[in-house]
């Protein structure tokens, strides 16, 4: 057997021992109250926010239950639509995953807002080092400060560590 097919042999050898990592689906609902808020009036019936908020969030069966949630994010609205886009942070005692999101922002006649769009994990610490993911998110707000969400989508979990022992 010459060199070549031994090393091919051995190659294919290791990659059907390779764990694969598969995305798996994932979502939770979160509460949230903005902190601050700063607006800019752009012209008539437009305002640009900038604004964060903070809240909790509930998954139960998956890692982010019960993590504390940030928001900081950029709102431009014309007539009360329009784009949104931001940063999420889900916190826990064994790290941290934070999110890129954009979407649309709605007011109805009634003067209710909400907002849906899709988010894309950017970085990752502790535990969730090397989590992947992405998906959508929907938000309702109840008051002038206080919103309630969802969010769900595909996401690949961090290798598993393995056990010095």
């Amino acid at each position: 057997m010459s060199n070549t097919s031994v090393t091919a042999t051995v190659i294919a050898a290791a990659l059907t021992l390779a764990p694969v990592a598969h995305a798996m689906p994932m979502g939770g609902s979160y509460t949230g109250r903005v902190d601050t808020q700063t607006p800019q009036v752009l012209g008539p019936n437009e305002v640009k926010v900038q604004q964060t908020a903070s809240g909790l969030n509930n998954g139960p069966g998956t890692p982010l239950d019960g993590a504390k949630v940030q928001w900081v994010e950029t709102v431009t609205l014309k007539n009360g639509q329009g784009p949104v886009q931001g940063t999420i942070t889900f916190s826990t005692p064994v790290g941290s995953t934070s999110s890129a999101y954009k979407g649309m922002v709605a007011t109805d006649a009634q003067g209710r807002v909400t907002a849906k769009g899709t988010y894309k994990d950017t970085a990752s610490t502790g535990e969730f080092e090397g989590i992947r993911g992405k998906g959508s998110f929907t938000v309702t707000y109840t008051s002038k400060t206080d919103f309630t969400g969802e969010w769900k989508g595909d996401v690949t979990l961090p290798k598993q560590k393995t056990s010095n022992r």
